[in-house]
């Protein structure tokens, strides 16, 4: 099985939006003899010293004395914002833009505070009136891009940033955040022209760096997004993001070693990256230091104890190191937070046939099946258990409703051809093998449990089979399988196939030897 690329947990590497909130205090102070003024310039000096509470009951005074004080409105509705009181931040720019209805600033304040606010569409109504009244100011438009991109309609944010930098063409943030637009629309080549003019302009932008990263990575140019990404930390040391893709990038390249530790620098400076704890335990998982990889999903399971993702991989952690019941308690927990889910169903059935507690099992791949009838693996194991138990009928039975689904699955087709030996159907043996040795079929290789690979949030593409049924000769006399070999060998089918399959009979003769022994014992 190919291993899945592993990217940012859960998710690509995703570039930032990142809003500045532009408010204009005024910074001169001059005191007279008007009390509005006092108290106005009272406010001043409060926010000046961080006094933010002090200062709103200021400017609140001010109003009191004075109503149309519009400055004094404007400020409060930047220190409303400040406190997190949205209502009376936008209630006192109204105020502004009812006394002064051109002041483009209050607009301006009011849509920023939207968006932090997750208030979209309100802040593409107030950008768009805004542009009405000065269709030449960059930052309207910059904004307005940023409320379309949140929406989702790129092609309208592009349009605005390109506005953006046409009226301000070293604007690099509007550069930066057009190569994102052009990211969801995964046009690669166009995002990289505009974080590279990004960082043009600004040498030391260092969102702009990581972006182009994430290009690079995107496109295979692994040693170009390292760059990259060495470029963000030398610019700001305490990047975990960068630290986070860099650990990405190094496991791509399988730089184990590296790997690790630029995903545990990530999580030293913030331990809340989630996904950070996840690839590091897909890689101790993958290198067997299944201790570790445990230690890694707890270590997401404090903070979200319900991720369906880490506990099925914490169940193939325990799994992988022979702790079965822990591992059931996981996958158990799979299925109780998504029903049929038929991974973990499968891993538990596995499990069962393994330690031969074959009714168990039974039970557990026909939940697999009453979820997706079609399920070839879970036909498959379902016919192994059927198998073992002696019942060789049914297993042949349910094989044959998995070959229907999928005729080409080599080890099914083998199972077959050993069970029809085994029931003396000459036919049915040849024809098995004729579909097993079709030189234009492209059979799968082996077995394996693919663990669920990064892109978080997706559904697990997780596929346990385990081979537990011996290859084709078994059934077949040391003298019937030799002559297949060497008839094939004659044939169309490479010379290693033949060799190796003369090398698997001297492995049966071996197991034969085993399994004897242990009858003797």
């Amino acid at each position: 099985m190919t291993r899945q690329i592993y990217k940012l947990m859960g998710k690509h590497i995703i570039p930032l939006l990142i809003i500045t909130s532009i408010f204009i205090l005024p910074k001169h102070i001059v005191y007279c003899a008007h009390e509005p003024d006092f108290y106005y310039n009272l406010g001043v000096s409060y926010y000046d010293k961080g006094m933010l509470g002090e200062a709103i009951s200021a400017w609140e005074k001010t109003i009191e004395i004075n109503p149309e004080y519009v400055v004094a409105y404007y400020n409060l509705g930047n220190a409303y914002e400040e406190k997190g009181m949205l209502k009376e931040a936008i209630s006192a720019w109204e105020k502004v833009i009812e006394i002064a209805p051109r002041d483009i600033d209050a607009y301006f304040n009011m849509g920023v505070a939207y968006i932090k606010n997750g208030m979209f569409k309100e802040a593409l109504d107030i950008y768009e009136k805004a542009i009405k009244i000065n269709p030449y100011d960059p930052e309207i438009h910059y904004y307005l891009g940023i409320a379309f991109i949140n929406i989702g309609e790129i092609d309208s944010a592009i349009e605005e940033y390109n506005n953006a930098i046409r009226l301000k063409p070293d604007y690099a943030e509007a550069y930066n955040s057009l190569g994102n637009a052009y990211y969801d629309k995964n046009m690669l080549d166009e995002a990289l022209s505009a974080y590279k003019m990004a960082i043009k302009i600004n040498r030391n932008y260092a969102d702009a760096y990581n972006n182009l990263g994430s290009i690079f990575f995107d496109k295979g140019m692994l040693n170009e997004a390292i760059v990259a990404w060495e470029k963000v930390i030398e610019i700001d040391p305490n990047n975990a993001d960068a630290y986070y893709n860099l650990g990405n990038a190094y496991d791509e390249k399988g730089m184990f070693y590296e790997a690790l530790h630029a995903w545990k620098k990530a999580l030293e400076i913030n331990p809340d990256i989630i996904d950070a704890h996840y690839n590091l335990g897909l890689v101790y998982n993958r290198n067997k230091m299944f201790k570790e990889a445990i230690n890694e999903y707890k270590q997401i399971l404090i903070r979200q104890p319900k991720d369906a993702d880490t506990l099925y991989s914490l169940g193939i952690a325990y799994k992988n190191n022979g702790l079965k019941d822990k591992a059931i308690r996981e996958f158990e927990k799979v299925v109780a937070l998504q029903p049929g889910n038929t991974f973990a169903l499968n891993n538990i059935g596995t499990i069962h046939l393994e330690q031969g507690q074959y009714e168990d099992a039974v039970s557990v791949y026909k939940e697999v099946l009453q979820s997706e009838p079609d399920h070839v693996e879970g036909l498959y194991n379902l016919g192994l258990t059927y198998y073992f138990k002696g019942d060789l009928d049914t297993a042949i039975n349910t094989w044959e409703k998995a070959a229907k689904i999928n005729p080409f699955y080599k080890d099914l087709q083998n199972n077959l051809a050993v069970s029809y030996k085994k029931k003396e159907l000459s036919n049915k043996v040849v024809t098995t093998h004729e579909r097993v040795f079709d030189e234009d079929v492209k059979f799968d290789k082996e077995f394996s449990v693919v663990l669920p690979a990064q892109r978080r949030g997706e559904e697990m593409q997780v596929v346990n089979r385990r081979k537990l049924l011996p290859a084709v000769t078994i059934g077949l006399t040391k003298e019937e399988a030799t002559k297949l070999a060497r008839v094939l060998k004659e044939s169309n089918v490479e010379v290693k196939f033949c060799l190796d399959l003369l090398t698997d009979i001297d492995l049966v003769e071996l197991e034969e030897k085993i399994i004897s022994n242990n009858k003797q014992w």
